[in-house]
């Protein structure tokens, strides 16, 4: 999800017509743009239940607020591609929104739009409150970082995907932290927009590319210079600030990257020193050569170079011009003075009925004269991708739009490199890392996830998950872990806590936090086994059970609840969450409270560390299981259950469809159905179902997955089928198929394909 508070630029239109223009925009987006189209809509704290009376309402109260230019805020939350939100996802997501703002009282508007292949959302808030009718400020102006904490909030709790860099993530126990991952520098919007646009490297990109780690690294100004025209690239100051030429065309040095400001850079390179004149008094600077963004489309972005800049460009006759104008204010002068002296014999009345009228026509010849001199409005060339379509060449204009995707697919390695080696490690180990060899031995997991948190003096906490990409966290293999084991040693020495996540697919890791010793004893006198036992700091105790998973659809429920009564028994009596992380032993725990009076902190101690499962925490979790198990058949007994299509044939579509489902439903919890629709039309798409066939069996059979939540929804299936079915068999579903296609062949067999045709290629054999 993406989040953006739209600034109001037209200072000039008033209040009154901007409130209202948006209001009726929100709720009646077609009558803007035809294309564009409403899902959903819905208000708040309005006495009137019309769109007129809500309208008059909003703007009345606007008009209250005197030093307030525009009380009104415009927020727009946009969801992923295969995303389809339901209306109460948005209803939900609202009432988020304006609890967390502190709006929850004030009028709001709002509406779900799907004009483009991405739903978002528009809210419209009058920050009046009608009670007070003070103006609300919330977080003193600085709203827009509490947004994207919305995001990460709404993300976690209705299952949408993360975005690349995102700014905040939400931890296992519901904390919302800053997402500490290093951005590369990229252009500025405007850079990206041209990029887009045209297909070609702004001089932004290329001067970060070829100048970036120059500037960077420069030990002085002598040494910036003499490495920057070797790249073609000069620096030079103006005013207070700094440029840097690409070719003819002048950059900020800022925007290259922010510390590279003139002020920082004196700082950290001494006074200026200009380039030497050898390197100055040279020809004039050659214009920039285009060079291509992508290499998507090479071939094809070429020829649309060639084309765009054979183009010639037209240039307005302003000489011309001129004369006909000058003539035209001559000729209206002299018949000003031929005619009004001789009506003005005739008396004022008849003068100014004259006047009048010559006015008129001559308002009329000078507006038919800026009619012929107005310049044809030359058609500006066309985008990339529009000249692209415009050829039919659909697939490639797909292929385009989804540039960032192919480029970051990795390709496949020669089969001898299919299992990356980790980097050598020393003879000797580090204690951190016979500390993580026995724990990971003790836990018994799959993978580990690496997190690192820094604990800032305000309490505040910064995240930064060490193998998350693409918005996902798989975690490390042992192997994995050792080959970053000095990267995570560089981490705990600039001041980051280490954690790790213990995560499996047929097993529960239980983490029992905050334990005290009297409490650790008595877990062990009840009769429970943990697997691991750390001292997280001084009298202060972490343990992990391990117990299999059961057979049950409710295995995640299962973990929950029962890590959140052993955490209520013995530990921390917030924590909820089976997947949770702890304290890395080895590793120093680096909370301010516990710094010693010599500046060192303690370190987490491994205090048991033996591979075993715990018996009675699994006969507990069948117990949880059962509670589970009856509460879902009382449920059902109130609520039907979804119909179960007849035995159909092994071909049918419905068939793969339901057996896909089953499988998800078995190792994911289902919390997001779109999602859920999206990846069952993968699945089907890669075993061989035809589009047509797909987009009926989702039009049938998504509303009865939903347990009767189908009709509160109100979606137009039809319209959910067609734009599921566009995502799977588009651009995006060869990308999300690419990064897939290791799972093909147990996607056939959760459906049967393999089967059926290990029976078709049988030889029959003849019973006599």
């Amino acid at each position: 999800m993406i989040v953006k508070k739209v600034k109001y630029t037209d200072q000039d239109k008033p209040k009154v017509w901007q409130i209202g223009d948006l209001v009726d925009y929100i709720r009646h987006p077609h009558n803007t743009n035809a294309h564009e189209k409403i899902a959903h809509a819905g208000s708040r704290n309005f006495m009137s239940g019309t769109h007129v009376g809500q309208k008059l309402e909003m703007i009345l109260l606007a008009e209250e607020s005197v030093h307030s230019k525009m009380p009104v805020s415009h927020w727009i939350f946009s969801w992923k591609e295969n995303e389809q939100p339901a209306p109460a996802q948005v209803d939900e997501l609202v009432d988020i929104f304006l609890a967390h703002m502190g709006l929850s009282e004030h009028q709001t508007v709002y509406g779900l739009h799907y004009n483009t292949k991405n739903y978002h959302v528009h809210i419209a808030v009058n920050r009046m409150h009608p009670g007070t009718l003070k103006v609300a400020m919330p977080f003193k102006g600085f709203d827009i970082e509490e947004g994207h904490k919305i995001v990460a909030k709404v993300e976690r709790k209705q299952g949408w995907a993360s975005e690349d860099y995102t700014r905040y993530v939400m931890l296992e126990d519901g904390e919302i932290a800053r997402n500490r991952v290093q951005k590369p520098p990229q252009p500025r919007q405007e850079a990206l927009a041209v990029e887009r646009h045209t297909g070609e490297k702004s001089a932004q990109r290329i001067a970060q590319e070829r100048g970036h780690d120059i500037i960077k690294n420069a030990q002085s100004w002598q040494e910036l210079h003499e490495k920057l025209a070797e790249k073609g690239l000069r620096f030079e100051k103006k005013g207070s600030g700094a440029i840097v030429f690409v070719g003819d065309i002048a950059v900020k040095a800022s925007s290259v990257d922010r510390d590279f400001g003139m002020g920082k850079l004196c700082k950290r390179l001494g006074e200026f020193v200009p380039a030497p004149e050898a390197t100055t008094d040279t020809e004039p600077p050659q214009k920039l050569t285009p060079e291509p963004v992508s290499t998507v489309n090479l071939e094809e972005w070429r020829e649309y170079q060639a084309e765009r800049h054979a183009t010639p460009k037209v240039t307005p006759k302003s000489d011309e011009n001129s004369t006909r104008r000058e003539a035209l204010r001559a000729r209206h002068r002299e018949q000003r003075q031929r005619i009004l002296p001789r009506v003005a014999k005739h008396g004022f009345s008849m003068l100014n009925i004259a006047r009048h009228f010559l006015k008129v026509q001559q308002q009329e010849e000078v507006r038919q004269l800026r009619q012929e001199l107005r310049p044809q409005r030359r058609r500006g060339r066309p985008t990339f991708e529009t000249w692209l379509r415009r050829r039919g060449l659909h697939v490639q204009a797909d292929r385009w739009r989804h540039r960032r995707r192919f480029e970051t697919m990795p390709s496949a390695p020669p089969a001898e490199q299919l299992v990356p080696q980790p980097a050598p490690l020393s003879t000797v180990s580090s204690p951190e890392q016979q500390y993580f060899e026995q724990y990971l031995a003790a836990v018994n997991a799959d993978r580990v996830r690496v997190t690192c948190i820094r604990m800032e003096a305000d309490g505040g906490k910064k995240v930064f998950i060490l193998e998350k990409q693409n918005g996902m966290s798989k975690g490390f293999t042992l192997e994995e872990v050792q080959a970053h084991m000095p990267e995570m040693l560089r981490l705990q020495q600039r001041g980051e806590n280490i954690y790790y996540t213990p995560l499996s697919e047929g097993r529960h890791h239980i983490l029992i936090d905050d334990m005290t010793r009297e409490s650790l004893e008595k877990l062990h006198e009840d009769g429970f086994r943990p697997a691991v036992v750390l001292e997280s700091s001084p009298d202060n105790y972490q343990c992990v059970l391990t117990i299999p998973k059961l057979q049950s659809p409710h295995n995640r429920d299962v973990g929950n609840r029962l890590t959140e009564q052993l955490n209520r028994e013995y530990g921390d009596k917030k924590l909820s969450g089976c997947i949770h992380p702890h304290r890395a032993p080895g590793f120093g725990n680096l909370k301010p409270k516990h710094r010693r009076e010599d500046g060192t902190f303690p370190k987490v101690k491994l205090l048991r560390a033996e591979k075993c499962q715990c018996a009675k925490a699994l006969e507990l979790s069948r117990h949880i299981e059962r509670e589970c198990a009856q509460l879902e058949a009382r449920r059902q007994q109130v609520q039907p259950r979804r119909p179960v299509s007849p035995a159909p044939r092994p071909t049918d579509t419905t068939a793969a469809y339901f057996t896909h489902f089953e499988n998800i439903r078995r190792h994911l919890t289902v919390e997001d159905f779109s999602r859920l629709d999206a990846m069952i039309a993968l699945r089907l798409r890669a075993n061989g179902h035809s589009l047509q066939a797909v987009a009926e069996t989702i039009r049938q059979c998504a509303p009865s997955i939903r347990q009767g939540r189908a009709k509160n929804e109100g979606r137009d299936w039809h319209r959910y089928a067609e734009r599921t079915t566009a995502y799977a068999f588009g651009v995006a579903g060869d990308v999300a198929l690419a990064r897939n296609e290791k799972y093909f062949e147990h996607w056939r067999r959760i459906e049967g394909v393999v089967e059926r045709e290990d029976r078709q290629e049988a030889p029959r054999v003849r019973m006599r």
